[in-house]
């Protein structure tokens, strides 16, 4: 069994992009790592709320697992028992605010793939992206919701190139 960041990490260093690998975080880096879990945290109650305006249920902290890929999301949302109408996925980034959408930036581009191996092992199409920015200098924290619809094709592409990456042994 092979976690998905692991396989986006693969067809990164595939196609050009930074690879984090297996190397220890620096000080910084386990600072920043636990920043992140931190608002993690501070936004479930944001999507909780957003749930329960549209009438939804949260789930927050799920596994999948899929064709042996495991994927651990930071939350579903459920339309009714049994149907998952969006994953969640939280982000924070210690940058101006920017289009989380744009594949050209790799860190973006890891988001995308990420949120649809997600989409994909819970059968839906949306992805709900909250991001708390910390811009550097700036005296604003923000908080942008991104909702991200993808296409079947979209999915089932992302979904191939990753698990072809099973095949690529770890650089």
């Amino acid at each position: 069994v092979e976690h998905v960041s692991d396989l986006i990490d693969r067809l990164a260093g595939l196609t050009g992009r930074r690879q984090y690998g297996d190397e220890e975080p620096t000080n910084l880096g386990k600072r920043l790592m636990a920043m992140g879990r931190i608002s993690e945290f501070v936004l479930r109650p944001t999507v909780r709320e957003l749930a329960e305006e549209k009438g939804w249920t949260v789930e927050f902290q799920c596994e999948a697992v899929v064709e042996g890929v495991i994927g651990s999301l930071d939350g579903k949302l459920s339309s009714k028992p049994g149907t998952i109408a969006a994953i969640v996925e939280m982000k924070s980034r210690y940058a101006a605010p920017g289009d989380i959408t744009d594949a050209s930036n790799d860190t973006y581009w890891r988001y995308m793939c990420q949120t649809m191996a997600y989409c994909y092992m819970t059968a839906c199409q949306t992805a709900y992206v909250p991001v708390l920015w910390f811009p550097r200098g700036g005296p604003d924290v923000q908080l942008k919701l991104y909702e991200i619809h993808y296409e079947i094709e979209e999915l089932l592409t992302n979904w191939a190139a990753l698990r072809n990456m099973r095949r690529v042994k770890a650089a």
